[in-house]
């Protein structure tokens, strides 16, 4: 049994044992009310230490969504559009804890690929740099920037999947992302463009997932995006229209083979 098998056991058993002891002190439907109101799953009585799938760690945080993010299969047709070449980078903007950046600085570090890791968040970002050095990865640049259209300071919407905790992925520019999901934190953040970001940079591959604010981390990308051989939008809400516009107006080489393609209830241009 691996290290993750044998803590998910210990967590279930930990939650188990925490469910009983629940009900005999305040009885069955009070527990229930209780568990209902802070959400807790087995997944919280996880002790927060590195775990390894694929040869890739992470330490999931407590009271996130940390461990769903790394250790349940997500966005399986994206993942075979991101191949690297030799000596290429890659460009992750909103990389969230570093699902996507871990795994290709590791597949890809034999052949000199480099990783930019670009995260908005504090709190994710904080995850993002403690995951990076618990896998002692060396070809990881990380950047606590939201991309926009402009530089300087902007609001960071939360959301929450429950109304209890944070969404780690469900944060955004606009206080109308995802308006059907409970409101959570404000925080006040630096954002910058693009070309700000990547001056002078090499850039091959670009992944963008930034919930909704996809059109602005393009408007502010004109440059960038004229030398890179790939770029991957995951596209929310009614931006599919105005992405495409963009793609017409300044980066039509870069997506002159671009395809939709359905993600859930998402879409996403591979070009």
């Amino acid at each position: 049994m691996n290290s993750l098998s044998m803590f998910l056991r210990y967590a279930r058993y930990r939650y188990i044992f925490f469910r009983l002891l629940l009900r005999f002190k305040m009885g069955k439907k009070k527990r229930d009310e209780y568990l209902k109101k802070t959400g807790l799953t087995p997944i919280d009585f996880l002790p927060e230490r590195p775990y390894a799938i694929q040869g890739v760690k992470a330490i999931p945080r407590k009271g996130s969504r940390d461990f769903y993010m790394f250790f349940v299969s997500r966005e399986e047709d994206v993942r075979p559009h991101l191949v690297l070449k030799e000596n290429e980078t890659f460009v992750d903007v909103g990389a969230n804890i570093g699902s996507y950046s871990l795994n290709i600085a590791k597949e890809y570090r034999e052949i000199g690929v480099e990783v930019v890791a670009i995260e908005a968040h504090p709190e994710n970002f904080k995850a993002l740099d403690r995951n990076i050095k618990c896998n002692g990865f060396t070809n990881v640049k990380i950047i606590n920037k939201a991309v926009s259209d402009h530089e300087g300071v902007v609001n960071l919407y939360e959301r929450s999947f429950d109304g209890i905790r944070a969404g780690s992925e469900v944060y955004s520019l606009f206080d109308t992302f995802m308006r059907n999901l409970p409101n959570g934190k404000t925080l006040q953040v630096e954002c910058d463009t693009l070309d700000n970001i990547l001056a002078g940079s090499k850039v091959d591959v670009m992944k963008i997932d930034v919930e909704g604010a996809e059109v602005l981390a393009l408007k502010g990308a004109t440059n960038t995006l004229k030398d890179l051989r790939k770029i991957i939008v995951e596209i929310h809400g009614d931006n599919f229209g105005k992405v495409n516009e963009e793609r017409s107006n300044f980066v039509l080489e870069c997506y002159k083979e671009a395809q939709p393609h359905i993600i859930g209830s998402k879409r996403t241009y591979v070009g």
